[in-house]
């Protein structure tokens, strides 16, 4: 199983293993969002992979080994030196989609996000609040743990559903307050929406590039419902037509549930989809859990030439260890690739 580790015993562990190191540059997919510069002097590197697991049934998969995991690192097979699991205090912003296609589905926005501040919250766990429709407002600006109030600032805000999608806006606003206000290492953003965008400045490539040094995991809840546009009428002849009458709906919306993967996907965080609106709640719960229960994988690359690839993005591939059909059904989430900051030792005017 992999090592359990406190927040106390964590540090315990970080005091006994750094000093021992005079080259570490920690990966951490799901990343504090503060880098601090380190003085590195020798060509040694530590790489660490935050990994969510969830079973066949939906839940947190619990219980997990290094034994159980295989990773790859531009497509070498690299030797896993350790696995800690951690449940770690998170700081998490909720970024809630009020525009009128999601007209629908507010009441179950709102139960979801009661589900997770009544039934999820853990000791010193905190949350921010983004709304958005035409325009993104953070509506809870600073970081809380105080759940009655993020609640009544939810429902409060999520009276009506107007306007259009600002939505690569919203995720720029919410982890570029996530960066800068955060107090828990582990970080993260659970976006609720049908995923189409109508209205942002950002463009989708500027969003995605900015999500991917963000070092931020976006989870996302795919609020959208198949008929939800269409309005069926009966022509005089007996015939039924189906009509779309939203003019606010067109391909960015039918589009929605590709665009949420991409961006998902390129920060280490994944999609879920909501395949009847009853689903949200239950969605936003498991999400939640999913974030504070991690498997930080760690190992040194194989890969030659280690120097002149700082500065490089790397792609990395976590994958179940062949074992029958143990795992089948299983889903990871964590970020495909990561950049070996050279700009650190530039800074410090070191060499390695």
């Amino acid at each position: 199983m992999c090592q359990e580790i406190t927040p106390e015993s964590s540090a315990s562990f970080r005091r006994r293993v750094l000093p021992i190191m005079s080259f570490l540059l920690i990966t951490s997919l799901l990343g504090s969002g503060q880098e601090k510069p380190s003085k590195f002097k020798a060509s040694t590197e530590l790489v660490q992979v935050s990994v969510s697991a969830l079973d066949r049934e939906g839940r947190v998969a619990t219980g997990l080994t290094k034994q159980d995991f295989e990773i790859f690192e531009d497509g070498t097979k690299q030797d896993i030196l350790e696995c800690i699991s951690e449940t770690s205090p998170v700081s998490v912003a909720l970024v809630l989609d009020k525009s009128r296609s999601m007209r629908t589905n507010l009441p179950l926005v709102i139960k979801g996000a009661e589900n997770v501040l009544d039934s999820h919250l853990k000791t010193d766990d905190e949350f921010l609040v983004v709304v958005f429709d035409s325009v993104p407002k953070v509506v809870f600006p600073q970081f809380s743990g105080n759940a009655d109030a993020v609640k009544h600032e939810i429902s409060s805000h999520l009276v009506e559903a107007n306007g259009l999608t600002s939505l690569f806006d919203a995720l720029y606003l919410a982890v570029s307050n996530v960066r800068q206000k955060a107090n828990n290492v582990r970080r993260a953003v659970i976006l609720i929406t049908d995923g189409g965008d109508t209205h942002s400045r950002y463009t989708k490539k500027e969003i995605r590039e900015y999500l991917e040094e963000a070092n931020v995991p976006v989870f996302a809840v795919n609020a959208s419902e198949p008929n939800i546009f269409q309005t069926v009428t009966v022509e005089k002849n007996g015939k039924a037509e189906i009509e779309t009458k939203d003019e606010a709906i067109g391909p960015a919306e039918l589009g929605g549930p590709k665009v949420l993967k991409e961006l998902t996907s390129a920060t280490g965080g994944t999609v879920f989809t909501a395949h009847e609106p009853s689903d949200i709640p239950r969605i936003m719960g498991t999400v939640y859990d999913l974030i504070s229960t991690q498997y930080t994988l760690s190992y040194k690359p194989h890969s030659a030439g280690l120097i002149s690839k700082l500065g490089d993005h790397h792609k990395v591939q976590v994958q179940f260890a062949a074992s029958g059909n143990r795992f089948e059904g299983y889903h990871l989430a964590y970020k495909h690739q990561y950049r070996r900051p050279d700009t650190m030792m530039a800074e410090k005017g070191t060499t390695p």
